[in-house]
């Protein structure tokens, strides 16, 4: 029976959440007396605070409840482990071993591995150059020195391109972009510094792609959505990097954050959640209509913007001090075809063409009242042509923008 200890570290309390225990056949969960007693309510659909050893959960969560299969990395963060580690041998207690308490969010797992300490230093250009080259290394099947780094600094995020969370100088300009092509180590401490999660581009895409995320993060910022601090670097002439400070943390303290799919137990790798669902998700969660009212905005964004990467785990919330669950910041929106050219989520059924009906049908459906939707609708279309003028000043090639431009102006003319 192998056991591994699940402790709760949000708003700078720390204690024991319960316990997993793995007996070869199924994983179990149970809550420990402290978290019974303190009455946090973290996964209130598929994880209550009940006195009882859960099991059965889905095989894509790896046997795990949601809120701890959410601490597992998926595509980048899995093959860091499988390179460093041996793919045959690692469990999905010794993956949550390996992140120990270095993961998202505010869960952590002891007795942790034994780990290289992280690199006590602030990223500088030269450094991420030197980390975004050796991840295409890895990502192309090649040895790499830098793979032990790689892990320990990425194993922990979501997602299929390669990703580090460091630790980045404050800035008076929190959104601007850093064009420093290298220069001298940093020697701050990571304590002067805040704790950024980095992009690189992943294996066969062409370093725009993080030019292109920067762009997105400025118009849902014009759109009126929540979005974290960003920064671009333009590292050499194959590497960039997109940065976005990490809305898990705040004032040195772990924030609890989950995905939508932990939430829902849903398998993020299949259209398994729509528009709909993930609405009413957010009702029953946050018990806010105005949250209720911001996860619509984010849809009528992600249609006219042709965001099609957007999957239950692209979708998070966070509680704040007080215990309530908000939706978290938008992350990761970037223009994606989709699976097919369609939608991971579909708007009342429409995954290829969503238009200006399928979103009033789904106002409706959830309860966003008509009038509020057609200004959500409204103001968001009012953005349509700032992708074209953002685009002229960054470092994205002519026929990209030419190509997301078309895209734009089809989707608004079915939304209008």
């Amino acid at each position: 029976m192998k056991l591994l200890s699940v402790m709760y570290n949000g708003w700078g309390e720390h204690w024991p959440l319960g316990t997993l225990a793995d007996n070869g056949h199924d994983i179990l969960f149970e809550y420990s007396p402290e978290a019974l007693r303190r009455g946090i309510e973290l996964s209130p659909r598929h994880l209550p605070l009940r006195v009882i050893a859960f099991g059965g959960a889905p095989r894509h969560q790896h046997g795990l409840p949601g809120l701890i299969a959410d601490s597992l990395p998926d595509g980048w963060g899995q093959l860091l482990m499988d390179r460093l580690r041996g793919q045959a041998s690692v469990s999905p207690l010794d993956r949550l071993a390996f992140i120990g308490e270095h993961g998202m969010g505010a869960l952590s797992y002891w007795p942790a591995s034994a780990r290289e300490p992280e690199p006590a230093r602030v990223a500088s250009p030269a450094w991420l150059a030197e980390l975004a080259n050796a991840a295409q290394d890895v990502g192309r099947g090649e040895a790499s020195p830098l793979l032990g780094q790689l892990a320990l600094l990425g194993a922990a995020p979501h997602g299929t391109r390669p990703k580090l969370l460091l630790s980045l100088p404050d800035q008076a300009d929190a959104h601007g972009q850093s064009h420093d092509h290298g220069g001298a180590e940093a020697d701050a401490h990571a304590g002067s510094a805040a704790p950024w999660l980095i992009k690189f581009a992943g294996h066969g895409q062409h370093k725009e792609v993080c030019a292109i995320e920067y762009v997105y993060a400025e118009l849902a910022r014009a759109c009126g959505l929540e979005v974290p601090d960003t920064r671009y670097f333009d590292l050499d002439r194959n590497q960039a990097a997109f940065a976005s400070r990490r809305f898990d943390r705040e004032d040195g303290q772990r924030v609890p954050v989950q995905t939508l799919a932990s939430l829902l137990h849903a398998n993020f790798r299949l259209p398994s959640v729509d528009y709909g669902t993930f609405l009413r998700a957010t009702r029953l969660l946050t018990r806010d209509q105005r949250q209720v009212e911001a996860a619509f905005q984010r849809c009528v964004f992600n249609v006219l913007f042709n965001h099609r990467g957007d999957h239950a785990r692209s979708i998070a919330y966070r509680m704040n001090r007080k215990g309530d669950w908000q939706l978290a910041p938008c992350h990761g929106l970037e223009f994606s075809h989709g699976p097919l050219g369609q939608h991971q989520m579909p708007v009342m059924g429409a995954c290829a063409a969503p238009a200006r009906a399928d979103l009033l049908r789904l106002a409706a459906d959830t309860a966003v009242p008509e009038r509020r939707a057609r200004d959500l609708i409204a103001a968001t279309l009012a953005q349509a042509g700032l992708f074209a003028r953002l685009a002229r000043d960054a470092p994205i090639r002519a026929g990209t923008v030419k190509t997301i431009a078309q895209a734009i102006a089809a989707n608004r003319d079915r939304l209008k």
